[in-house]
């Protein structure tokens, strides 16, 4: 096979990034390559379609939407009816949902909406136009206001929360820069005792963050997003949550795919990585497995977008500096999600008198002394409020998002507790919701994200010593990559593609309020 420029290691946001960059802006040959039958990595969407469900044009049985959730580490926990029954009834048809809790932050001003407007591949990301609390004790919902109070809270509770939220928004980058070395848990316990205040701030964090501990979330990171929001001219009333039309946030991948091959890129799709070739420190190709027998690829750059617990297969660690396989084997971790999809016959929102398309959050449904790490929250939303596109017409989806451990997500009994005591809720506080549920489906990812060092530590960098011509992206790379989930993915691979290119691709690409 012919020698590319840079060879890409997965096709899921970062590495599409990358390859984008730099097939259409730096004129190079760019391979990448995906060992999955799709791409978009962890963007992952299904529609419903008759009794099948779709992926990038490719139908599905239960099978194989099983073997789909798996290759991004995730499984249905729970499904109401059956998938079979699902699937034998239509009951999916014409719906779409995720196969995690996907959202986008700030919708088409968020540092993925400049993504595609600077590739010129924009699509809508409708966001939210309202945000309420509900109370999980008392079942009542609070809409929020600009300005206004915190209801559920006494008077002292809310002083004190929209002292600590003004502290966040003004906060100066050289004080941000001290945040990184602490984690939010700190941050918060250094400033309040109150109860109320802590489990509201956190559960923002837990949600923004997908971490669902206080003192596992980098201060400055979750700091950073709360600060973005005056630059932007939104708050979390307005735009902070957003969504993708049909056929869902694999549409971001299959945009951005499309940008790769307009650059003379090439995606081959169906091939794994088994090996990185060196020439001493140098890499300069990959060994390579594809449905046909294997291949041997030469490349002068190499870019691996695999989360860094899971690339020494093919990249291994006697290649690294010990000391960080050695943080990483003792400290790093891996956050995920609990995700609830559930179709309806009614708008449980507009029933409630409050806006269908509020991002809805309910803090603190369980606390961390029933044996979780942190205490558990809820933050839920109406896809096909944002977008009629994603359920059919009369018909609706609400979505929940719950950020647990990679420990508590393999726990069914830990997790079902969760499913259940977040029903309980919503069914108490949308009394028409149980009866008018057509299906539900939730799923456990415990890898939904890339692997995390601990607070006051920064992501492995784009390059390492010692691997001439290979470089990394993904939401777990980058020293200078703040954010998480999506957004952290496009930062990375912005770096990454300067690292390449040396172009400041940052610069290039983002407002100065998503650097």
């Amino acid at each position: 096979m012919e020698k590319f420029d840079t060879i890409i290691i997965g096709a899921g946001l970062a590495g599409l990034t990358v390859g984008a960059l730099l097939a259409a802006e730096e004129h190079q040959k760019v391979l990448i390559l995906e060992k999955e039958k799709y791409v978009g990595g962890r963007l992952v969407s299904f529609q419903g379609k008759g009794n099948r469900l779709l992926i990038q044009g490719r139908e599905l049985g239960v099978k194989e939407y099983n073997q789909t959730m798996a290759s991004v580490y995730a499984w249905v926990t729970f499904a109401e009816p059956d998938l079979e029954t699902m699937l034998d009834k239509g009951l999916l048809n014409g719906f779409t949902f995720e196969a995690g809790g996907h959202a986008t932050f700030w919708g088409n001003r968020g540092r993925v909406g400049f993504l595609l407007d600077y590739l010129q591949k924009t699509i809508p990301l409708p966001g939210n136009k309202g945000f309420s609390v509900i109370d999980p004790d008392t079942n009542k919902i609070y809409p929020m206001e600009k300005g206004g109070s915190y209801g559920w809270m006494s008077e002292e509770s809310n002083r004190t929360t929209k002292k600590l939220l003004r502290e966040m928004v003004i906060s100066p980058p050289e004080v941000l820069e001290q945040w990184d070395e602490i984690s939010f848990g700190q941050w918060l316990n250094e400033r309040t005792k109150d109860r109320k205040v802590y489990e509201f701030l956190a559960a923002l964090a837990s949600i923004h963050m997908v971490m669902g501990e206080p003192d596992m979330i980098p201060a400055g990171d979750f700091i950073r997003f709360m600060r973005t929001a005056v630059d932007i001219g939104m708050n979390l009333i307005s735009g902070s949550t957003g969504i993708v039309p049909a056929p869902g946030f694999v549409y971001i991948g299959e945009r951005i795919a499309e940008k790769v091959a307009e650059g003379g890129g090439i995606i081959r799709t169906d091939t794994g990585v088994s090996e990185v070739l060196f020439n001493g420190n140098r890499a300069i190709g990959v060994r390579a497995r594809t449905p046909e027998g294997e291949i041997t690829v030469h490349a002068d750059n190499i870019v691996c977008t695999v989360p860094i617990r899971k690339i020494w297969p093919f990249l291994p660690k006697n290649r690294f500096p010990a000391a960080l396989t050695e943080r990483v084997d003792r400290d790093y971790f891996s956050v995920g999600m609990l995700t609830g999809y559930v179709g309806l016959k009614s708008d449980v929102l507009a029933d409630a008198g409050i806006d269908s398309k509020s991002w809805l959050l309910t803090p603190s449904i369980l606390k961390a002394e029933e044996g979780y790490i942190g205490d558990v929250d809820i933050v839920s939303i109406m896809p096909s409020n944002f977008e009629p596109s994603l359920a059919p017409e009369g018909m609706y989806t609400i979505g929940y998002s719950i950020a647990l451990t990679e420990g508590e997500l393999r726990d069914k009994a830990k997790v079902h507790h969760v499913i259940d005591t977040s029903r309980n809720i919503f069914y108490k506080t949308f009394p028409k919701m149980k009866e008018d549920t057509l299906w539900e489906i939730w799923t456990c990812s415990d890898k939904g994200f890339g692997d995390w060092p601990p607070p006051g530590e920064r992501r492995p960098d784009t390059t390492q010593p010692g691997l001439e011509g290979v470089f990394f992206a993904g939401d777990g790379y980058g020293a200078k990559t703040w954010g998480s989930g999506m957004d952290a993915a496009v930062y990375s691979g912005l770096l990454c593609a300067a690292a390449i290119s040396g172009k400041n691709y940052v610069e290039k690409v983002m407002p100065p309020y998503h650097r």
